[in-house]
């Protein structure tokens, strides 16, 4: 019954019409929402200048590597093993691609890639005309976040694809009857470098070969984070040597969670993962004067206020050191889950929200003990207290982050030295 719903459903390809119909369409019918959000409004922007801007910086006879991120989380990924390219190879030219705005407007400061831009909505037409100009040697989709039309086209094009840092799971579109076409795509994949085992199994028993586990460049992120000891003077004089409470990349869903701490005597700083001001405005509003923005902190008063709002972009990295007790925003809601890896390089216990799964590196340190899973505030406080009060706890959770972190950096190496080893060839 299962292979004739497929044959019925790939004969002539129809879920590939279907797909590109809806692509457009949807791209279409969403284009009014940009005169409301500016979030939205930069994802078509962006998108209406990427063709012209490859026209003008590309040329399909360069050695030209592509890779694919889906937002700033990806992006972090991508970046050593870019750096690691460019220190080693002159010749090549690095093309980094963005789904989302949050991804491409936080990438302008990033040097070593030699252009980035939006990528093109994956309509069969766009993905044909992207490949054609850029004609990469090597494609490189980061995550999950992998586009059909390109991988065929890619494919058509005798580009070499890898996937990585990718997982897999049975409950995915490409394993069920409907999603025949696209498992076909994904199978064209070269090579897959998966984040952990069941990725591997599920990918394997479903024929693919070429598979295997390397781990997350964020690793290696993170650790290089550490080794600079950046230091903030303004953050280290509004702390005043006193326990620091830190949640970082937090959307209204997650405040609820701790607003009786920022409402106490401990010194808070809270980190909007979106500068929406209207976010900003409201969280001024609730808490009054406990609160002041990083950008306003002046005079010797606003130093000895409570709750410290950073609203400047790129720097909440180095601002976790200050922390006792961490805890990382997106799973309360379904924004997703940010990066705990961030904290937790600094030997901090980190906390989140209920909906973590599908993120390795939370669900490994939750089963180890340096992460805690919260479902409300009565569990937050619970929680909290218990590493507020002990400082042999906060000690032990952390050790458990940092080890975590340093046992995951020597699988990265495999990936990047088959990349190397590739591009020696070309």
């Amino acid at each position: 019954m299962k292979t004739k719903l497929k044959k019925y459903f790939w004969k002539k390809d129809l879920v590939k019409f279907i797909y590109n119909f809806f692509i457009v369409l949807l791209f279409t019918i969403c284009r009014p929402a940009r005169l409301i959000s500016t979030k939205i409004n930069l994802f078509y922007s962006g998108r209406a200048k990427s063709f012209k801007i490859l026209k003008k910086e590309v040329s399909s006879n360069e050695k030209n590597i592509w890779f694919h991120v889906s937002s700033l989380g990806e992006f972090e990924i991508a970046k050593p093993i870019i750096d690691s390219l460019k220190k080693k190879f002159n010749s090549i030219k690095i093309i980094v691609t963005f789904f989302s705005p949050s991804g491409y407007e936080n990438s302008k400061k990033f040097q070593f890639a030699d252009l980035k831009l939006y990528l093109p909505i994956d309509s069969s037409y766009n993905a044909k005309r992207f490949v054609r100009i850029v004609n990469p040697s090597i494609a490189i989709f980061i995550r999950n976040d992998i586009w059909s039309n390109y991988i065929y086209y890619l494919k058509e094009n005798n580009s070499i694809i890898y996937s990585l840092s990718s997982e897999f799971d049975e409950s995915q579109f490409y394993f069920k009857f409907y999603g025949y076409w696209f498992l076909k795509q994904l199978k064209k994949i070269d090579f897959f470098y998966v984040q952990n085992d069941n990725s591997k199994k599920i990918l394997q028993e479903n024929s693919f070969k070429n598979v295997h586990i390397s781990g997350d460049s964020r690793f290696t992120t993170v650790l290089d984070t550490l080794s600079k000891n950046k230091r903030l003077t303004k953050v280290e004089k509004f702390i005043n040597n006193q326990k620091c409470f830190i949640a970082g990349s937090i959307w209204e869903d997650d405040v609820k969670l701790f607003d009786k701490i920022l409402k106490g005597n401990i010194k808070s700083i809270i980190a909007p993962h979106d500068m929406n001001v209207n976010f900003l405005t409201n969280l001024i509003k609730e808490y009054g004067d406990r609160c002041i923005k990083l950008s306003d902190l002046k005079d010797e008063n606003d130093f000895k206020k409570n709750i410290l709002i950073i609203d400047t972009i790129g720097i909440l990295k180095y601002i976790y050191r200050y922390g006792q007790i961490v805890y990382v925003g997106g799973g309360m809601g379904k924004k997703g889950l940010h990066n705990i890896l961030e904290p937790a390089v600094f030997s901090i216990p980190v906390l989140i929200g209920k909906n973590f799964k599908g993120f390795s590196e939370a669900e490994d340190l939750i089963s180890l003990g340096g992460v805690y899973s919260v479902n409300n505030s009565n569990e937050f406080y619970k929680c909290f207290n218990k590493l507020n009060y002990s400082e042999n706890l906060r000690s032990k959770s952390g050790k458990i982050n940092l080890n975590y972190i340093k046992k995951n950096v020597e699988k990265n190496k495999i990936f990047i030295d088959s990349l190397l080893r590739k591009i020696e060839y070309l």
